[in-house]
């Protein structure tokens, strides 16, 4: 749940276990009932395997606001190299209302 015009950011803990990941970037799509309304591509960059995870945050960003702008939001993200393989794929939501509660 986001009030709208509110500021957020994604936070994201992963792992690299086996071999360097050369080129990691976080996708994101944003869809209000069919309709594609925001798109992300961000270079997270080169990580080389060890036992802690590592960290990613987003950039910050602001929920839309307006009457038209509330409602449900469904995510799609990802995280890619730069050869286009997929390591992880989740969908999420998020609900925009004008109040917290």
């Amino acid at each position: 749940l986001l009030k709208e015009g509110c500021q957020y950011r994604v936070k994201v803990e992963f792992r690299v276990q086996k071999d360097i990941v050369s080129g990691l970037r976080y996708k994101q799509n944003t869809y209000k009932g069919a309709v594609r309304v925001d798109k992300s591509n961000l270079m997270v960059g080169s990580y080389g395997p060890k036992s802690e995870a590592h960290v990613y945050q987003t950039p910050m960003e602001e929920a839309p606001s307006g009457l038209l702008a509330r409602g449900s939001y469904k995510v799609k993200s990802c995280f890619t190299d730069d050869d286009k393989n997929i390591f992880l794929e989740w969908e999420w939501a998020i609900e925009v209302k004008k109040e917290w509660a």
